[in-house]
């Protein structure tokens, strides 16, 4: 009975989502003439428009967020952010307007990607190193038009046993833009009333070779989830390296791992 209990529920919420991101690209799709015209303009718009769907993915997948944000008034900050599932834009989209930075193979991952451009992301090839000036300068443009952008510098997502290190080169944004880096810290904790643990973690956590569909399905069949946000002092450095050790820092020594549970 509790096995059925659970496809029906999953069922629900993939229905809703489905619905709901259909109306996301429906809602949104008019803007996309508009990148060619104003870009940021555009991407301003349409990080407000996925703040609010956000909002309410997080309300109908069951997902609780703390955190100990007192104000988010500055605009044009380079948010950077350990990286654990999809399901963290879920969670950070929904807190503050902000564009993220993703990969080229999302982007070219079947509706996830479709849904990627339409968010306003930018892209960046982690393959490929010729093209990475490029890259930075479109970053910096958007911050200096006063765009939160989002990045997640450990370059991939993780199991969570730790805070792997953080790549340099988009941080080169901030300092050419002459922005704040404000780094966040994500942490999961429970699951349908359950402590996190190595045992469940894949339920959220989506890493190496998982599919995004079959992930999807598995997540969906929860009821509810409780994760942590905190933000930390915002930083500006314009010695890359330092920056990117200091951010490093902060991320790692707020995060729990699930190594140690």
């Amino acid at each position: 009975m509790k096995n059925i209990q659970r496809e029906v529920r999953a069922l629900i919420k993939m229905t809703i989502f489905i619905l709901s991101a259909t109306s996301y690209i429906l809602t949104t799709l008019p803007f996309l003439p508009i990148f060619y015209i104003n870009e940021n303009l555009a991407r301003k718009t349409v990080n407000k428009i996925l703040q609010f769907y956000c909002k309410f993915a997080l309300w109908f997948m069951g997902i609780e967020v703390e955190d100990n944000i007192t104000h988010r008034n500055q605009e044009g900050q380079l948010f950077v952010c350990n990286h654990l599932s999809y399901i963290d834009v879920l969670i950070l989209g929904a807190k503050t307007p902000t564009c993220f930075v993703t990969s080229v193979e999302i982007k070219n991952t079947p509706f996830l990607g479709q849904l990627c451009i339409l968010g306003g992301c930018l892209f960046v090839e982690r393959r490929n190193k010729r093209g990475l000036s490029t890259e930075i300068e479109e970053i910096t443009k958007a911050l200096k038009s006063g765009t939160n952008v989002t990045i997640f510098p450990e370059a991939t997502s993780t199991n969570g046993d730790e805070v792997i290190r953080f790549r340099r080169p988009l941080f080169q944004s901030s300092i050419d833009a002459g922005c704040e880096v404000s780094p966040i810290t994500l942490n999961y904790y429970e699951v349908d009333q359950e402590k996190l643990s190595i045992k469940n973690r894949d339920t959220i956590f989506w890493y190496d070779d998982m599919t995004f569909i079959d992930h999807l399905w598995r997540f969906f069949k929860t009821k509810n989830t409780q994760a942590s946000l905190t933000y930390s002092t915002a930083l500006k450095d314009n010695d890359l390296i330092k920056l990117v050790t200091d951010s490093h820092h902060i991320v790692k020594k707020n995060y729990k791992s699930l190594a140690l549970v």
